[in-house]
């Protein structure tokens, strides 16, 4: 592992003057490192091997620089001279280890890192002490929106980051070759409590990261075709607690299995240095924040207390264990419980996250497009009773599609496939004892002509797809934007 500088005392720039970096993934992480590097580094390399891959115009100087060689479109990343001298690779979180030019960098023992250890890197301590990362399978951009908000609404100086749009390193004052100016070191009081939405793909290649809260929402089957396993899943989420020390707080999902399993199975996580904050759906003695009767409890290193979660506009209990989790971090940088349960009031649900389109023919429509996995697709039927139709499917990430069978016969009266695993999913459904109607469509919108012509007045009509979205849209909000037209296109 090469020699990281930890003494904020020294210029870390210099650590950077010798090398020799090359940057995988030119997507808004990738470039934004890019930016970043051009000025400090020796030499760069930028890698993209997106076909359609067009540099924005903001970044049209980085080609002035002679230092930077650009390999985009159709590159082969197989080539070996992409590595001759390299010390460094920063790969976007899109980038799986297993292409080849990750595989050859592993066995030349190259260091790799993620934009977030990057950022992190830069960090000085008391930017370090401001963060709050989540991670987790479902939920991750919800919770790190609430928790920005109820920071804001309380008036404290806080940015939301990360996987959720915008990168951590945009968000430190460090120089870019796009815009060299002079930027005057800002003071410490002045940086924001950063809360930072952290992917398993970025936790991959972190190997220093350390936020001062770390919060860990659930973790289910998915993304097994990159991580091959659920145990290399579950060990790389609890990877954000890996370096936190006694002065830090884990705030995990008590409810949740998988969390529990890995818990129990690793004896490194019972020599866990941080804070350890449970939270659960159940009043249970053990947990030290819980939900009942419309309250949040807690009580945990000095903070005790109740919240009101009343008639908030999130659906579903695990939106409630998503709100546990935001009290018990709002409660670590000493919200007060007003203000918490203000900002939970007012919070408005993100789109494609069971989203209410409206009523549309006396039908109830629903747009859950984020659900690309089946537990984001059971924890959104839960909230109905036996009145729904569902559109299910898309591309397939190498998931166990049977643990939505006993949810399907409690909740669905029709259900439409689509995607590249209609087939696959028609098949695992069909076979199978069940009440429900399964019709399949080539395009959504004959799935949505099909919904409302068997969805019966006072039904659901519902979008969850647990699958990815590629095989037929842009991403996952494309198909939900798709959805919601074509639904209202069938108001009479």
């Amino acid at each position: 592992m090469l020699n990281l500088v930890e003494n904020t005392n020294l210029d870390k720039n210099n650590f950077f003057k010798e090398k020799n970096i090359l940057v995988f993934g030119l997507g808004k992480s990738g470039l934004s490192v890019l930016d970043k590097l051009a000025l400090i580094s020796k030499s760069l390399i930028a890698v993209d091997n997106n076909r359609n891959f067009i540099l924005p115009e903001e970044y049209a100087k980085l080609t002035e620089s002679n230092k930077i060689k650009f390999f985009t479109g159709n590159t082969d990343d197989s080539k070996d001279e992409l590595l001759h001298g390299i010390n460094l690779i920063v790969i976007s979180p899109g980038i799986s280890m297993d292409l080849p030019l990750m595989k050859k960098a592993i066995r030349k023992k190259i260091e790799i890192w993620s934009e977030l250890e990057l950022a992190w890197y830069f960090m000085d301590t008391n930017q370090r002490k401001k963060t709050i990362a989540v991670t987790g399978t479902n939920g991750k951009t919800t919770v790190t929106s609430l928790i920005g908000k109820i920071l804001k609404d309380f008036g404290l100086n806080a940015e939301t980051c990360g996987n959720i749009g915008n990168p951590l390193i945009d968000t430190l004052q460090l120089k870019s070759y796009t815009n060299n100016e002079n930027i005057n070191e800002t003071k410490i009081n002045a940086d924001p409590i950063r809360v930072i939405e952290v992917s398993s793909f970025q936790l991959e290649n972190s190997h220093l990261f350390n936020p001062h809260v770390a919060i860990i929402l659930n973790i289910t089957n998915d993304h097994i075709d990159r991580h091959k396993s659920i145990g290399n899943y579950s060990k790389l989420k609890f990877k954000i607690a890996e370096n936190q020390t006694e002065s830090d707080f884990l705030i995990i999902n008590y409810d949740d299995n998988f969390i529990l399993k890995y818990l129990n199975k690793n004896s490194n996580m019972k020599e866990l240095k941080s804070n350890l904050v449970r939270f659960s759906l159940n009043d249970k003695k053990i947990t030290e924040i819980y939900y009942k009767n419309g309250q949040i409890s807690y009580n945990f290193s000095g903070f005790t207390g109740q919240v009101s979660v009343k008639d908030i506009n999130l659906i579903g209990l695990h939106n409630i264990s998503n709100v546990m989790s935001a009290v018990g971090a709002a409660k670590i940088f000493n919200v007060s419980n007003k203000s918490i349960a203000y900002s939970v009031k007012k919070f408005i649900p993100l789109p494609h996250r069971l989203e209410y389109i409206g009523e549309i023919n006396g039908i109830r429509c629903f747009n859950d497009s984020k659900a690309t996995n089946p537990d984001a697709t059971i924890k959104a039927l839960e909230h109905f009773k036996k009145e729904v139709t569902l559109i299910l499917g898309g591309l397939d990430k190498g998931m166990n599609f049977k643990s939505l069978i006993p949810v399907l016969n409690k909740k669905v009266r029709n259900l439409i496939l689509i995607g590249s695993c209609k087939d696959l999913l028609y098949n695992v459904f069909s076979e199978t004892v069940h009440d429900y109607e399964i019709f399949k469509a080539v395009t959504l919108n004959e799935a949505v002509g099909k919904a409302f012509n068997v969805t019966g007045k006072g039904d659901v009509f519902l979008l969850s797809p647990s699958c990815a979205s590629m095989d037929m849209f842009k991403d996952y909000k494309d198909r939900g934007e798709q959805f919601k037209k074509l639904v209202l296109s069938f108001r009479l």
